[in-house]
């Protein structure tokens, strides 16, 4: 579905999946403001909208969930207490699954739907879209 470059939808779309990007990259912070640019843009029923906000919404709060839980395993076994002992190998330890199983995963389908916010066209984000 093509749409014009002066689509007042445009701006909203481009908005929720930059902020969908940075969340991965800052987690809970940006889904803040993704979620209240959800919830404002939730009653217009444009098919354009509804892929660029209601999509990257969902993978924000995944990511942020998956965020979550990694670094409460962490915490749990041994926490970031102390940066001179061996016990910050757990920080290390959900700092790379957290960029090895969340980011890396999330990004790629997060940049295919900024491009296409960009060009005006709608986009399914996989697995996601197919149940949304």
């Amino acid at each position: 579905m093509e749409h014009s470059n002066d689509d007042p939808y445009k701006g909203r779309a481009i908005a929720a999946e930059s902020l969908y990007l940075l969340n991965l990259l800052f987690p809970i912070i940006p889904l803040f403001f993704l979620t209240l640019l959800y919830f404002r843009s939730r009653s217009i029923h444009n098919e354009y909208l509804r892929s660029h906000t209601l999509q990257p919404w969902v993978a924000a709060l995944i990511s942020t969930a998956l965020f979550l839980i990694i670094n409460l395993v962490a915490w749990l076994a041994g926490g970031y207490a102390d940066m001179d002992t061996i016990v910050s190998i757990h920080s290390l330890v959900a700092l790379e699954v957290y960029t090895l199983l969340v980011i890396l995963p999330f990004l790629v389908p997060g940049l295919f739907a900024l491009t296409k916010a960009m060009s005006g066209q709608a986009w399914r984000y996989p697995l996601i879209g197919r149940f949304l």
